[in-house]
């Protein structure tokens, strides 16, 4: 399959999945990833155009690829894509945010987390996208890249003042991801964010957290190192969006 045929069918959502030319643009790999880089940078100048289109999935395709390939050349890409204030992030990436956004990252960043760190300090930035940052992280050291003696200083910073101290989806997923990691040491600045009401108790309580302590350590952090994983394959991060054996991509709304 020739690389503009690729493209063209990656291009727009036609109901079915384009697993030919997915598979195709893993073959070619060296041929495409300049066409998926120019993709994604030239994304963010379209943004008004691809909430108007919303059948048009190029972007998605180029970073699920991008993401496979372990590009990290479309890492800024991404993370400008996705810099936008309020709910245009939304829009633009629809479910793949919460689902899958945090994998892509960290198949991308190449173990530079100071990218992620800048976005999930922002507040400008959509929550669920900082979230998604942040989720990233415990990614990275569920596959073994990063410490976890490093993530948890660093979300240590974040408890005590390196985030505003306002509620939002940032502060649930924080300590989620606290949890994720085991958290022993943060225990103190968690409680804290509870009395000050910076998190949901419907997401996440503290007794869930207090439950998590009751495990053995060792055994819990197993399940993170068993259950992380990066993008390894579109074909089947695509797939799970099947529905009733008809494809659709997350939706953009």
């Amino acid at each position: 399959m020739e690389i503009a045929h690729i493209l063209e069918e990656l291009a727009y959502d036609m109901g079915t999945l384009p697993r030919d030319a997915i598979e195709a643009a893993v073959v070619k790999k060296e041929q495409i990833i300049p066409y998926l880089l120019e993709i994604l940078e030239d994304a963010s100048n379209r943004i008004e155009e691809i909430i108007e289109h919303d059948n048009y999935q190029g972007h998605l395709y180029a970073m699920y690829l991008c993401a496979q390939l372990r590009e990290e050349r479309s890492y800024p890409f991404i993370l400008q894509l996705f810099s936008f204030p309020g709910e245009i992030p939304n829009l633009v990436g629809g479910d793949v945010i919460t689902e899958d956004l945090a994998r892509i990252l960290a198949s991308v960043c190449g173990g530079d987390i100071e990218p992620l760190k800048k976005m999930i300090e922002n507040a400008s930035i959509n929550e669920y996208v900082r979230a998604a940052c942040t989720s990233a992280l415990v990614q990275l050291v569920g596959c073994g890249i990063k410490s976890r003696l490093e993530i948890v200083r660093y979300f240590e910073h974040l408890l005590e003042n390196g985030l505003e101290r306002a509620p939002s989806f940032v502060w649930d997923n924080l300590v989620s991801s606290c949890c994720d990691l085991y958290p022993e040491e943060l225990y103190k600045h968690i409680k804290q964010a509870f009395e000050e009401g910076l998190v949901d108790g419907c997401f996440i309580s503290l007794e869930d957290v207090g439950h998590i302590l009751t495990l053995r350590k060792e055994t819990h952090l197993f399940r993170l190192f068993q259950n992380a994983e990066l993008i390894d394959d579109t074909v089947t991060e695509m797939e799970k969006w099947l529905s009733s054996q008809e494809f659709t991509l997350p939706s953009l709304y």
